[in-house]
């Protein structure tokens, strides 16, 4: 496996322009028809120079895609806002300008994830574990503040909102609103999260 996270930035203050650039051909023509020439071409660099710091189309891409995935949410601590409902909300990072380019970004590289074992293992790798531990970490703190249950399924909780977020992608070929995903929390999340404080009570009252 390469892990490019250990290479040295070949390109100095230049790398996040050059991310930038594959991710407005990224937008342009999806992850398919997307090929180191055509971002050498935008970016003006070399592809031997690409090739250095990224040797595969999956490295560059999933590297872009971090690029554009960071924001407050992306921070542990800033997560830690009192209650489920806001760290959700700073997770989500409701930037609407940002927001749209994930959306963007996401809907170009979903349709391609069947289709390519490198990129999907990259893709869960780089961008969907580290996420993951984010939610569990809002989940335990969601716990440790009375709003689930001593016996709530973390890991079943926390694929909730991705699960979603990833069937919006697939059925409508464009990434999630912020809007959709406070739906989500408001409606499923929360919920499921409220009926682990007192599952006995609440199983007897859905018998009734």
């Amino acid at each position: 496996m390469n892990d490019t996270s250990q290479r040295p930035r070949v390109m100095g203050d230049r790398e996040d322009a050059v991310l930038d650039g594959v991710l407005d051909v990224l937008l342009e023509v999806g992850y398919d028809k997307l090929t180191f020439d055509l971002v050498a071409a935008r970016v003006r660099a070399s592809k031997a120079t690409l090739y250095r710091r990224w040797p595969t189309k999956a490295d560059l891409v999933i590297a872009a895609v971090q690029l554009v995935k960071v924001c407050p949410g992306d921070d542990g601590q800033a997560l830690d806002t009192g209650s489920l409902r806001g760290d959700m909300e700073a997770l989500a990072c409701a930037d609407p300008d940002l927001t749209q380019r994930v959306s963007g970004v996401m809907a170009a590289i979903v349709p391609a994830l069947h289709r390519d074992a490198e990129l999907t293992e990259r893709f869960m790798e780089k961008v969907m574990a580290p996420r993951h531990a984010l939610l569990i970490e809002c989940l335990k703190r969601a716990q440790e503040r009375g709003e689930l249950g001593p016996d709530a399924d973390l890991d079943l909780l926390s694929a909730v909102v991705p699960a979603m977020a990833m069937r919006h992608t697939v059925e409508h070929g464009a990434g999630p609103s912020t809007d959709y995903i406070r739906d989500v929390v408001d409606h499923i999340l929360l919920p499921a999260c409220e009926a682990t404080v007192n599952p006995a009570k609440n199983l007897s009252a859905s018998a009734t």
